[in-house]
């Protein structure tokens, strides 16, 4: 009997090909993800824990910080060779512009230019902040004036190399950073603290010792050692990889879901195609166990064999999209090659063995029912039709409804889980009924394929004939379309939502500052006067690609109530002018004289509402205003008259507002933005940074479910192709009659053609709409509940996502029509 099985196993590999196909795909799009998951997660270990995963112990004192008292006390005991703290320090190098510091990284940093430091009052800086202060020249940094001080306290250093921090400190990486040692930073910032300090012992010192004595020297901290500290870190900072991590192993799990469909229909394919021989062996004493056996033995070595070749691609894919990801620079430390695991080569192997020796169960039930009297008959159609039971629909009705009704709550309570689980159910009910709805809209849909003649009407009772089959066919694709629309029209519907919200935070898409610098005022205190922009600026602006208006405003600093400092930068705003380049209709209405216009964050700075009367002084004289909504970021808006009242002499042309095209390359228009703001010395800020974080974060998502779209599609034409070949199998005496009363090769072919694309058509109109009501009920749950949704649907991509069903359908049908038109009347006639 086990010689039998395998050399009959042998000789069927070319009737498992299909299933072999979709385990290979949906095993390797798991594998990739896994891969790609541990590959960050290690990058991400590595960037974070830098000089801390390798020292002793490890000292934090939480929420305060350990004074430079402590520090020196760690330092100065016997049984401690060195310490290293973790710590970072701001100087200002304008009043608009500040650069941070910190300590230099033990690993991890590229010298580009001069030399590292070696003494107190020698810094090394990032490759932006030597564009301004090259090698060689001295760097000067103020600090906020003391209370008792009217002038900043201004520290002098040197610059002695220009270095490429790396992911060694985010805090490094991004805007104008220096980096030196502590007695450097003690100088800049006397009352400097640490996060954290690292130690390192003496060889052979007493660890239980150093940690008491450690524990004294530094009240209040906790002790933990370098590789505690590190699992700790990464913990807290690798937030985001978890939830990209769900989200892929999730369409995972879903491939191979698509993947256990088509399985299951394979099986069931191979298994009507040996009726014969099951009845045969069952004629000569096979027992049902040794009949269910075979099925699952195929399945066990069908599974092995088909996830091993998924790993193998899926690990491909993976150096592949590494490449990519190093490429695009996706803001993660990726290191240079993927890092293998048992999890990430065994898990996909156990997964795709499992789920495919699960899906065999059913057919391998089935096969133990085949009679040894079915070996005398002659293989033909499947008699009848399948009658739907009234348990069927019920089941299928509470689930859809319980599914909605959750969905309905989450949505509006906010309650992610309950959603999702909704979502599961709700589907899980639809899988139900589809042998209802598959059929009906079979029937409804070949309205159309009436001018098609007898091979349109042939294909429409053959799509419906096995409800079972046809609904299990178009499952995989309806989980495909499901995804992908559901993605396509939450992102858009997100990204809607999210400029919304973006113009009620900026009322302006861009706005470019000169900044401002220190003057003495007449009471003998320091103020800040504004810069003025270049006075071509706002033309050279408007000659950029996807610059609609570019008009410069007066700016001036004004002191908000009773705020300490230079001011606050106040930009003059004339409704009557500035319609064009202001967003928000209401805003700009409510700026009239009296009124001082603040965004969300300002106004929670000072603890203000809109209503409240604020005082505010200028150079020309001190006014209570209305505080008002009107989005500036930080800066604040007045009316021109007010800022001309106030500021009097010290107003200067100091801010250019910017207003974008509509449906403008955002990225691109500010890239070419930035290099006339850099030309001429301007800062900007505004909505459009927003816009392009958004959208670049949203097109990634939208990118990885087009690639799960790919792949359930794949699947899919697998799918459907197995069921037309099984349809060809069952009706080859019918095909055979039907070729003999007269129908074309040609006609044959069009047939299954039709029952194809009917099937795909079924699955991709279902698709779209769960996939439109899961966006619009999940973007609801997950935004907080003060923003409205603001629905979009991207309909250039849904006939995208249509046509692909449809091309799908095609495909599927190109290899049974084969076969079936090369079946003649007297061969089909004289089989059986």
């Amino acid at each position: 009997m086990g010689t039998w099985r395998t050399a009959g196993l042998a000789s069927r590999g070319r009737r498992l090909l299909s299933a072999a196909v979709a385990i290979v795909l949906g095993v390797a799009f798991l594998a990739a993800s896994l891969a790609l998951l541990t590959t960050a997660q290690r990058g991400m270990e590595d960037a974070v824990a830098a000089g801390v995963r390798d020292a002793d112990l490890v000292l934090t004192v939480e929420g305060e910080g350990i004074p430079t008292a402590g520090y020196d006390a760690a330092a100065a005991l016997d049984d401690v060779a060195s310490v290293r703290g973790e710590t970072v320090v701001t100087g200002a190098l304008t009043p608009q512009e500040w650069a941070v510091g910190a300590p230099v990284p033990v690993t991890g940093v590229t010298l580009l230019e001069g030399r590292m430091p070696g003494a107190t009052g020698e810094v090394v800086v990032n490759p932006e902040l030597a564009e301004d202060v090259p090698v060689g020249e001295t760097l000067e940094l103020a600090r906020p004036p003391l209370e008792d001080a009217t002038t900043p306290d201004v520290t002098t250093v040197e610059v002695v190399g220009a270095v490429d921090f790396g992911d060694t400190d985010p805090m490094l990486s991004f805007g104008p950073a220096f980096a030196a040692d502590d007695a450097t930073l003690r100088h800049i910032e006397p009352e400097l603290t640490y996060g954290s300090v690292m130690v390192d012992l003496v060889e052979g010192a007493d660890e239980p010792a150093a940690r008491e004595a450690l524990t004294a020297a530094v009240p209040g901290a906790e002790l933990r050692t370098g590789e505690e500290a590190a699992a700790d870190r990464v913990a807290k900072l690798t937030g985001g990889t978890d939830v990209v991590g769900a989200v892929l192993l999730g369409f995972g799990a879903v491939a191979l879901l698509t993947a256990a469909i088509v399985i299951a229909n394979t099986f069931t394919i191979t298994l009507a195609q040996r009726t014969s021989e099951l009845a045969l062996l069952r004629a000569v004493g096979a027992t049902t166990r040794q009949v269910r056996s075979l099925v699952v033995l195929e399945a066990v070595v069908l599974g092995l064999v088909s996830s091993a070749l998924g790993v193998g691609l899926g690990l491909l894919a993976g150096l592949g999209l590494l490449a990519l990801g190093r490429r695009v620079d996706l803001g993660l430390p990726l290191p240079d090659g993927l890092v293998l695991t048992p999890v990430v080569v065994g898990v996909p192997l156990l997964v795709g063995v499992l789920v495919t020796v699960l899906a065999s169960l059913w057919p391998a039930a089935r096969a133990t029912r085949v009679s040894p009297l079915a070996a005398l008959r002659p293989v033909g159609p499947s008699s009848g039709r399948v009658r739907v039971s009234r348990g069927r629909i019920a089941v299928s009705v509470l689930l859809v409804g319980a599914g909605v009704a959750a969905m309905v709550h989450a949505a509006t309570s906010r309650d992610v889980l309950t959603g999702v689980l909704g979502g599961a159910v709700s589907f899980a009910g639809v899988l139900v009924a589809a042998v209802v709805l598959v059929p009906a809209a079979v029937r409804l849909l070949g309205l159309a394929a009436r001018p098609a003649g007898v091979p349109g009407r042939l294909a429409v009772d053959n799509a419906v004939r096995n409800p079972g089959r046809a609904a299990a066919t178009s499952a995989a694709l309806v989980v495909g379309v499901t995804l992908i629309t559901m993605t396509s029209v939450g992102a858009a519907t997100g990204e809607r939502t999210a400029m919304g919200e973006i113009d009620e935070s900026y009322s302006v898409d861009l706005v470019l500052s000169a900044g401002a610098e220190y003057a003495g005022s007449a009471d003998g205190t320091d103020g800040l006067d504004a810069l003025p922009v270049p006075a071509d600026v706002a033309d050279r602006l408007e000659e950029v690609d996807g610059v609609a208006t570019a008009r410069v405003a007066g700016t001036a600093y004004l002191v908000l109530g009773e705020q300490e400092g230079g001011g606050t930068a106040a930009v003059g705003i004339d409704p009557a002018r500035d319609a064009d380049v202001v967003r928000g209709d209401e805003q700009l209405a409510a700026l009239v004289p009296g009124t001082v216009g603040m965004a969300d964050g300002m106004r929670a700075i000072h603890g203000l509402e809109p209503g409240d009367r604020l005082r505010v002084t200028g150079a020309g004289g001190s006014a209570e205003l209305e505080v008002v909504p009107f989005a500036m970021g930080y800066d604040v808006a007045v009316h021109v008259e007010d800022l001309a009242a106030l500021g009097g002499d010290a107003v200067a042309p100091g801010t250019v507002l910017l207003r974008l095209a509509d449906d403008v390359d955002v990225a691109g228009t500010m890239g070419a933005v930035s290099d006339v703001a850099d030309g001429s010395s301007l800062q900007m800020s505004g909505s459009a940074a927003d816009r392009v974080a958004v959208t670049q974060v949203l097109d990634v998502l939208v990118l990885v479910t087009t690639g799960l779209l790919g792949v359930a599609v794949l699947i899919a034409v697998v799918g459907i192709a197995n069921t037309l070949s099984l349809s060809v199998l069952e009706r080859h005496r019918e095909h055979a009659l039907l070729r003999g009363l007269g129908l074309t090769r040609a006609q044959m072919r069009s047939m299954l053609l039709v029952e194809g694309v009917l099937l795909a058509l079924v699955a991709a109109l279902v698709g779209l709409g769960l996939g439109l009501g899961y966006a619009a009920l999940g973007v609801q749950t997950l935004l907080p509940e003060d923003v409205g949704v603001r629905l979009a649907v991207p309909w250039g991509r849904v006939g995208i996502i249509v046509g692909v069903a449809l091309l799908a359908g095609v495909l599927a049908s190109v290899l049974p029509a084969r076969r079936a038109a090369r079946v003649s009347p007297a061969e089909g006639l004289a089989t059986g």
